[in-house]
């Protein structure tokens, strides 16, 4: 489903906290062969350890999951980087969010606003509206989370109830 993105050695996937960036990430590195990057592997918003990915020595490509670096992305992109932006319906993201305790456990909509400069809002809508309204400095595409149910590794929506916040298979 994602083979023709293995042209791009580096390749970030963003969006909204609970839009399906993960999976995503996970299914585009197995179609393409390149590594997968979870986000805690540069501690979710380390910019540092995040940028240091995309200066390693040894070219190997990767696929790296990066929701908190959308505004990052957008503003000042990592030479090189292709970005994949997920598209999911706010009322999924935020039922997703509700269903893990992604506020009350993380405190997750709280940080996410603080990078936007925010105290108050929606972060998921606050960062497509961010993403809409400005010019894109590096190439990417939009993929609608939706889309992702025709890969082998998407679980179902009932199967998913019982997962965690990290988890993407049964």
């Amino acid at each position: 489903m994602f083979e023709h993105l293995a042209v791009h050695p580096m390749i970030v996937v963003t969006g909204p906290q609970r839009s399906g960036t993960r999976i995503a990430a996970r299914m585009i590195a197995a179609d393409t062969g390149h590594r997968f990057v979870d986000e805690t592997e540069f501690l979710i918003k380390d910019e540092a350890r995040f940028r240091a990915l995309f200066r390693s020595p040894g070219g190997e490509a990767f696929v790296v999951q990066a929701p908190h670096m959308l505004k990052d992305l957008v503003d000042d992109p990592p030479p090189g980087a292709f970005v994949v932006l997920m598209r999911r319906e706010l009322s999924q993201i935020h039922a997703s969010a509700a269903r893990i305790g992604w506020e009350e456990r993380y405190g997750g909509n709280t940080t996410e606003l603080a990078k936007f400069g925010l105290s108050q809002g929606d972060s998921a809508a606050v960062k497509y509206a961010y993403w809409d309204a400005h010019p894109k400095k590096v190439p990417y595409m939009e993929l609608a989370y939706e889309s992702l149910a025709a890969h082998p590794l998407f679980v179902p929506e009932g199967l998913r109830q019982g997962f965690g916040p990290l988890q993407t298979q049964p």
